[in-house]
Formats: C-alpha cells, sequence, structure tokens
C-alpha cells in the first residue's frame, strides 16, 4: 500500500458500511432547482426549442387547460349537434352552419386567454398560482375574443386577393394574443391605467388600447426574415401537422359515413350517438386549442427572449428572491 492510500485512509471518517449507505448526501444544485420547479430554461431556440417549450408548458398546465376548454367545447358542440337534428332544410341549414361556426370565435377566444395565462405563467414563474391564471385569463377573454376576430377572420379578404398579404398578417399578428393577455396593464402607462379606473367607459377605452398596443407590439417583435422563417415551421409542424391532425378527427366524425359507422360499431341510436360523436369531436377541438395557445405563447417568449433579454430578467429576479412581476411576462 502507498504512502497516499494510507493518507486517504486515514483522513476518511471510518463508519459502519450499514451507515456510510444511510447518509444523506446534499443534493447536486441541479436537482434542487428541478424539485423546487424551476421549469424549463428560457433562451434564444429555434422552432423545434420552441415547438418543445410549448409542449413543456402545456404539459405542466395540462390538466386544467384541458378541463376548462373541455367545458367551453363541450357544451358548444352538443348544441351544435341539437340544431343538426331540428331537421331545418339545406338553405337553412347551411346559413345556421355558417353561423354557428362564427360563434365558434367565442369558446376558442375563451379556450385561447385561458391557456396563454396558464402557460405562461408555467414557463416563467412555475410557483404561480393555477386559479389567478384562470381568472386572469377570463378576465381578459373578451379581447382575446375581439383580436382573434381581427387577426383571423377581418383578414380572409387578403386571402382572396393574394395569400402573400394573408400569411404576412398572420405571421406579424401571431403574438398579439399572448401580448395582450400576459402584459395587460403594462401595455398602459401609469396615467392610463389611472383613467381606466374611473369608469365602465373609461375601462373600455383602455381595453381598445391595450388590443391595439398588443397588435403594434406584435409587429415590432415578429419583423426579421428569421423570425419569419421560425414561425414558417412552426406553422407547419404545430398548426397544420399536429393542431390539423386533431381537427381533421375532429370535422371526420360529422360525415354520415363516419358516424353511420361509429354508430354501428357502438351500438348507439339516435340522439345519444349524435351527443357521443359530438363530445369526442369536441375533445379533439379542445386539444387543438389548447396546442395552438402554447404555441403562440412559446413563440412569443422566444421573440422576448431575443429582442428584451426576458431570460435575464427573470433570471436576475430569481436570483434576488423577488416574485416575477406580471407584467414580466
Amino acid at each position: 500500500m502507498s504512502a497516499r492510500d494510507g493518507q486517504r485512509i486515514q483522513g476518511e471518517e471510518l463508519v459502519p458500511a450499514g451507515a456510510r449507505r444511510s447518509v444523506a448526501r446534499a443534493p447536486r444544485r441541479e436537482r434542487g432547482e428541478r424539485a423546487l420547479g424551476s421549469g424549463p430554461t428560457l433562451e434564444p431556440r429555434d422552432a423545434g426549442g420552441i415547438l418543445d417549450l410549448a409542449i413543456d408548458g402545456l404539459l405542466a398546465r395540462f390538466g386544467p387547460s384541458l378541463a376548462l376548454a373541455l367545458c367551453l367545447w363541450l357544451p358548444f358542440n352538443q348544441v351544435g349537434e341539437l340544431f343538426g337534428l331540428s331537421g331545418l332544410d339545406a338553405f337553412t341549414a347551411d346559413l345556421a352552419a355558417i353561423g354557428w361556426n362564427a360563434l365558434g370565435l367565442v369558446p376558442l377566444g375563451l379556450t385561447a386567454a385561458v391557456v396563454v395565462s396558464l402557460v405562461g405563467d408555467a414557463l416563467a414563474d412555475p410557483r404561480a398560482p393555477v386559479a389567478a391564471g384562470i381568472l386572469r385569463g377570463l378576465a381578459r377573454a373578451p379581447g382575446a375574443i375581439v383580436i382573434l376576430f381581427v387577426t383571423q377572420i377581418a383578414t380572409l379578404p387578403l386571402a382572396l386577393l393574394c395569400l402573400a398579404p394573408y400569411f404576412l398578417a398572420q405571421w406579424l399578428t401571431w403574438a398579439a394574443l399572448p401580448i395582450y393577455v400576459l402584459e395587460g396593464d403594462a401595455l398602459l402607462d401609469p396615467e392610463e391605467r389611472a383613467r381606466a379606473r374611473r369608469g365602465p367607459l373609461a375601462y373600455l377605452a383602455g381595453t381598445l388600447r391595450r388590443m391595439v398596443r398588443a397588435v403594434v407590439r406584435s409587429v415590432a417583435l415578429s419583423r426579421g426574415a428569421p423570425a419569419l422563417g421560425r414561425w414558417v415551421l412552426l406553422a407547419i409542424v404545430g398548426q397544420l401537422v399536429l393542431g390539423g391532425v386533431l381537427e381533421i378527427g375532429s370535422a371526420a366524425l360529422h360525415q354520415p359515413e363516419a358516424r353511420e359507422y361509429l354508430r354501428t360499431e357502438l351500438g348507439l341510436g339516435g340522439g345519444a350517438s349524435e351527443l357521443a360523436l359530438a363530445a369526442v369531436s369536441a375533445f379533439f377541438t379542445a386539444f387543438s386549442a389548447c396546442l395552438r395557445g402554447a404555441l403562440a405563447v412559446a413563440y412569443y417568449l422566444d421573440l422576448r427572449v431575443r429582442r428584451e433579454g426576458l431570460d435575464l430578467e427573470l433570471a436576475l429576479a430569481r436570483a434576488e428572491g423577488a416574485p416575477v412581476a406580471r407584467s414580466a411576462v
């Protein structure tokens, strides 16, 4: 045995073998941070990294996000099926379907606002209370519905003229909804926030001002060819492939052939089969809406990390032990 081995043995504390195994070891820093729920790391990411970030954030709040989305989409689809069973003629049924699809912006906006609020909290401050995120999303849902109407419905005439302006509008305004929901009153200066508390009309004026500034801020953050490239990949993989498959499955359940096949396989008849198919269709639609909301949040956070150093701001707040301000995200 060498002199070095002898010194090591003398310097080592001699304890029984069983006791040595039972000694608690100090956890590594990374494991300690993970145990505290530090959440995914915010950093500049490519399109694949943004998709991973969106899925991580959605999984962190998957239960409340999907449950609330189902509570919104299930009654909507059930009422739609009841309208379909009312025996309307073909022309009236087509008009009713168009109007009912337009009303689909209401559950879509409610779902998007709540999912954006919950996922934004999960990615920026995982210890934020879930109830507060839900209440904030519901409070800002009316403005979210208006933003969806402006950015998705009002821009449809551009698609009839030329697809390029339509896709540019979709790209430049994709972050408007997360900006409106997550930044909220930070879009107003102190004087404007004070005026918004004076009455209903002043509050409505402040809400309109926040919506306009959310769209303008989205355009400012999204400019540049690299941001466009990341958005195109996310739109193809996230929205068309993942979300599109879910929406195709939901639409397929409304086809007469699919209904007849499933009615035969399930052994259901009449209204029971229609309501059961509407419930499954609502699940697919709600899941797709949750995924789209999470993608928009992850894209918005990546824009702020690259242009405003949001990751450094949040890291400094955590290092100082200060709570993450809601306006920071």
